[in-house]
C-alpha cells in the first residue's frame, strides 16, 4: 500500500491514458500521479502446481487442540499402532480441510499417524 507524497492519502491504481498502458498510482484527493512506485506491487498471483492441502492444517500441536472432534470408530491405518493391538482405546481426530468437497484429514492421537481418504 502506497501513500501520496503530497497529502498522505492512499494511492489507487489506474492505467495510463497514453498507448503504453502502464499502471499509474494516483491520489483521489489531490490528483498527484506516480508512475515509478509500482515496482513492488503485486498485480496478479497465479497458483502453478498442485499441492496437497490436507497436510497444511496439521502440525505437531494439532492433536492437543481441545476444540477438535474425536472419534473412536475410525481405525488407524498404522499396523504398529497400539490402538490396533487392543492395548489402547482408539482415538482419532478429524479436520475438514475442504468445505466444498467435504474432505477430511485424520490424526491418530496414539501414534501420530496422519492420513486422508483419497478416492481412486
Amino acid at each position: 500500500m502506497k501513500f501520496c507524497k503530497k497529502c498522505d492519502n492512499m494511492y489507487y491504481m489506474k492505467l495510463s491514458p497514453d498507448e503504453t498502458a502502464k499502471i499509474v498510482l494516483y491520489c483521489r484527493k489531490c490528483g498527484d500521479e506516480d508512475d515509478n512506485a509500482t515496482g513492488d506491487a503485486c498485480i496478479i498471483s497465479t497458483k502453478i502446481g498442485n499441492i496437497d492441502e490436507s497436510m497444511l492444517h496439521v502440525n505437531k500441536y494439532t492433536k492437543y487442540d481441545p476444540t477438535l472432534p474425536h472419534t473412536d470408530t475410525i481405525h488407524c491405518p498404522n499396523d504398529d499402532c497400539l490402538s490396533n493391538k487392543g492395548t489402547t482405546p482408539r482415538d482419532v481426530l478429524y479436520l475438514r480441510y475442504d468445505d466444498i468437497n467435504l474432505k477430511y484429514v485424520y490424526i491418530c492421537s496414539i501414534c501420530d499417524s496422519v492420513w486422508n481418504m483419497k478416492k481412486s
